[in-house]
């Protein structure tokens, strides 16, 4: 059985029908869009009242799942011991179970979606780094839509974040001992992700730039 696919897109800086024409590419009929803050500074477009205007006035859909996936929390139990956002912890809260659960409804009657941030790079972005992880392991396919309509699969970014990481966790030994101690590819990948988390999480004790 085809596992059920799962699509993410960053708007960047992009045209309001340049994005429109990403999504229309991949026959995207609803975006999620998972900022906590559902608007930009920078670009405008991407305001939730008129993006969400612009995408019903071409017959798509448009929903905030801010408080399910987005990445941007000040509440302490969801910080790690530097005060920077756990996306472990994050994953373990009922509103992201209860996100996860709706987009799996969601594509059972038909919508085919994507999970919109900022970042045009997925690899920089939370939507990868917290949401895609679980979306994974929850038997989910999950293809990034990149800025040159080509999509990238997230076990792709799983080899770059292996890539990036590689002198940060274990290798893989196949005689293991005491100085080479037992590891599988999917406790590397773990390891991997905390490590992005640590680049890329949300501090609410730092001035950031404009993204999650």
């Amino acid at each position: 059985m085809r596992k059920p696919v799962i699509y993410t897109v960053g708007h960047s800086n992009h045209s309001i029908d340049f994005f429109l024409d990403l999504l229309q590419s991949f026959a995207i009929n609803c975006v999620v869009d998972v900022r906590s803050v559902p608007a930009s500074s920078y670009n405008p477009q991407f305001n939730r009242e008129p993006l969400s205007a612009f995408l019903r006035a071409h017959d798509l859909g448009y929903i905030h799942f801010g408080r399910e996936f987005g990445a941007r929390h000040r509440e302490p139990e969801l910080l790690d011991s530097e005060g920077r956002v756990d996306f472990e912890k994050v994953q373990g809260t009922a509103a992201f179970r209860s996100g996860v659960m709706k987009l799996r409804k969601g594509l059972e009657e038909g919508y085919r979606l994507a999970l919109m941030c900022s970042e045009a790079e997925p690899f920089d972005c939370h939507r990868f780094a917290m949401v895609s992880a679980v979306l994974i392991r929850e038997g989910f396919e999950v293809l990034h839509i990149l800025r040159d309509k080509t999509v990238k699969a997230n076990s792709e970014l799983e080899e770059q974040l292996l890539k990036k990481y590689e002198k940060s966790i274990p290798r893989i030994d196949p005689w293991p001992s005491l100085f080479a101690p037992d590891i599988t590819r999917e406790e590397q990948v773990a390891m991997a992700y905390r490590l992005r988390n640590r680049d890329i999480g949300y501090s609410p004790y730092k001035k950031e730039e404009e993204r999650l």
